[in-house]
């Protein structure tokens, strides 16, 4: 099921590592500084027609210890080193107004479209529910619109939809690895783009759940469901709602054990699989439920699914491979 459902396996990459290497990590983790007391300032680089350039270079992937946090993350293990090339990535999610403006010059229909429904959390059910006449035009239910939601991230695509849509673009979807390195933006010892604490003084720095999922969201954060996008500050790399709001399709297929077999340098998950990964969280993502933000929260889903916490970003190699 949507929204952060994960899968209980057994995570055999712990086995498969050898305890002098993730010590190793731990201990280089360790060594690095703490968390900054604010939110971390952007640092200058590259920005061009609405992406920006990432230097790429090598980063720690992954969850060194899960002892004392949910077995959601069991498949973050084991943490590991990879190597990325500079790339590109999206500043923003692709919102509602880039969509209707691919959908303009192509004609697309979206899988939602083509089934007529699509998956809605409902907050009086507390549960998922397949509403027909639900699609990204009608994100809400079927008489809903996105009219004047245009700055809204699109919602309600599939994997194919948003592969497709990046093809339109001249882009690609990012990889999973690509995506924790630009969460991290450089932060090496944190599990949020900000620091080590899901909020830093009373600034709510994502859009998130507040409360218990799926009984009672306060709102806290001004929101009860999607933003508009860029209402939160960006992270390091300046990028913005790179968790929270709605977690976005990555290119890879999921599997619980990837991090075990996972190349070093630039990798591009399993050749094969049932689901593909998401990344970043989204507003369903609570303190009990869905990773609480975490950027190294795996969520996962069949390629064929939409909902309304799904959207997506856009990736550009940097140079030619």
């Amino acid at each position: 099921m949507a929204g952060g459902r994960k899968k209980i396996l057994l995570a055999a990459a712990i086995v498969l590592v050898p305890g002098s290497l993730l010590l190793g990590a731990r201990d280089w983790l360790q060594s690095q500084p703490a968390e900054p007391a604010q939110p971390p300032k952007p640092i200058e680089l590259s920005i061009e027609a609405g992406m920006v350039k990432l230097p790429g270079g090598p980063f720690w992937m992954g969850t060194a210890n899960t002892s004392g946090i949910s077995s959601e993350f069991d498949d973050a293990q084991p943490l590991h080193e990879v190597r990325l090339r500079p790339f590109w990535l999206d500043q923003r999610l692709v919102t509602n107004r880039d969509f209707e403006k691919f959908v303009q010059h192509t004609g697309y229909e979206t899988q939602a479209q083509q089934r007529g429904s699509s998956l809605v959390f409902d907050r009086q059910l507390q549960a998922w529910r397949e509403v027909v006449g639900v699609d990204w035009r009608h994100p809400d239910g079927p008489d809903s619109s996105i009219i004047g939601k245009w700055e809204y991230p699109v919602v309600h695509v599939t994997w194919q939809d948003a592969a497709t849509y990046a093809a339109w673009a001249n882009k690609r979807l990012p990889t999973e690895a690509e995506y924790e390195y630009a969460a991290r933006g450089g932060l090496s010892d944190c599990q949020y783009p900000w620091g080590r604490s899901q909020r830093l003084s009373s600034e709510y720095l994502a859009n998130g759940w507040q409360g218990h999922f799926p009984d009672s969201d306060y709102g806290s954060d001004g929101y009860q469901g999607a933003s508009p996008v860029g209402q939160f500050p960006p992270n390091r790399f300046g990028l913005y709602d790179i968790v929270g709001n709605v977690c976005c399709w990555c290119a890879d297929w999921y599997a619980a054990n990837a991090y075990a077999s996972s190349l070093t340098d630039d990798p591009r998950g399993p050749t094969a699989g049932s689901e593909r990964v998401r990344r970043g969280g989204s507003w369903l993502s609570a303190a009990n439920y869905a990773g609480d933000l975490r950027l190294d929260y795996r969520d996962h889903a069949p390629p064929v699914e939409s909902t309304n916490h799904t959207g997506f970003r856009c990736a550009r190699d940097a140079i030619e491979r």
